[in-house]
């Protein structure tokens, strides 16, 4: 077990630009374009921040900015009380300072975390992109460097370090952007919250919107875990032809699985949706996106008798849960098994 701790180790400072530092840069930029937008006032008043620094001139109010309708001008203050108050161009007067109904602010505190997490989740969206090319040149960066000569000289077997190059690039490198993504997800939607009552939105309740944003993260991750494997064979498959491709890993293990059903389609295929041999052809790309897991999922993602947007947990959890009695999920399994000792076996007998 030290053994290969030790080699997950080692593939996770070879690889930590992709798998750590890319997902922390990434968030990074993220939270920075949203907190600037907070402060310079985007996000409060959806207006150009220049033209709000320059209306605070204005005398006797907190902020003033006057908009160009199209039945005239409107104008919209911030007082010094913290009061924001739209004048709309027939004088009419309306104050944003007001607490929200009951099935509205249940509606918005369902909508916030889901909202927000639609940005936040981008860290882990690029490292389900970027792995698949760290995993292509994983054992053949080992042998064009030559390295492959001092690692075959320590005391581990290749199936050991074949392995734990796939643990540590998909294993700790997904789950690593994931618990980056929820650290970026906590930190938006709390600006949003903050956000919320800036602009008079008032009676949001953070622990609720937090509540529900700790059920996406549940979901989230039973669904990558889920998600790795069923994407299992292609990881494995990529993994393979990391160990013999003399040049190019990544195009020799991703050609063939878009260009042969490409092929087919052109020669041999008749508009017939139920065409078993395309669907095959089909089926790696279609467990990289996670087609298998997902069908049905947006039968269970719909509002309830009231209206009020949910986030339904134990559906959600459960439709998962419920891809795995498929046999295609045991025999991909299988199928990678196969794929990761075939690796190994060739890293094993050309070391260069």
């Amino acid at each position: 077990m030290n053994k290969f701790l030790t080699l997950i180790r080692r593939d996770m400072a070879d690889n930590r630009g992709a798998l750590v530092i890319t997902p922390i840069v990434i968030a990074a930029i993220l939270l920075t374009v949203t907190l600037f937008a907070t402060l310079t006032g985007n996000a409060r008043f959806g207006f150009d921040p220049e033209d709000f620094a320059a209306a605070k001139q204005h005398r006797g109010e907190h902020g003033q900015m006057i908009i160009d309708a199209e039945n005239g001008p409107a104008t919209v203050k911030r007082g010094l009380d913290g009061k924001i108050t739209i004048t709309s161009p027939d004088g009419e007067t309306k104050t944003l300072d007001q607490a929200i109904d009951p099935k509205t602010k249940a509606g918005l505190e369902a909508i916030l975390p889901v909202g927000t997490a639609a940005a936040a989740v981008l860290p882990l969206a690029i490292a389900l992109i970027s792995i698949l090319f760290v995993l292509a040149g994983a054992l053949h960066d080992e042998r064009k460097d030559r390295t492959i000569l001092f690692w075959k000289s320590m005391p581990v077997s290749d199936l050991q370090t074949t392995s734990a190059k796939l643990v540590s690039i998909v294993g700790v490198g997904l789950f690593f952007a994931l618990a980056v993504t929820i650290v970026l997800h906590v930190a938006i939607t709390g600006l949003a919250v903050a956000t919320l009552g800036n602009v008079g939105i008032t009676g949001i309740s953070a622990a609720t919107v937090f509540l529900n944003a700790t059920k996406l993260w549940s979901v989230l991750a039973v669904g990558l875990l889920i998600y790795v494997g069923w994407a299992l064979p292609v990881y494995g498959w990529v993994t393979m032809v990391s160990a013999w491709a003399p040049k190019m890993p990544f195009v020799a293990a991703f050609a063939p699985l878009f260009v042969v059903p490409l092929v087919y389609m052109a020669i041999a295929y008749r508009g017939d949706d139920n065409d078993m041999i395309l669907n095959a052809l089909w089926e790696p790309a279609g467990r990289l996106i996670g087609e298998p897991m997902t069908n049905g999922m947006s039968r269970i993602i719909e509002p309830s008798n009231d209206h009020i947007p949910a986030i339904p947990v134990t559906e959600m959890l459960g439709q998962l849960s419920n891809s795995l009695a498929q046999p295609g999920f045991w025999i991909g399994l299988a199928v990678a098994g196969g794929f990761i000792y075939a690796a190994s076996e060739i890293r094993r007998r050309r070391a260069l």
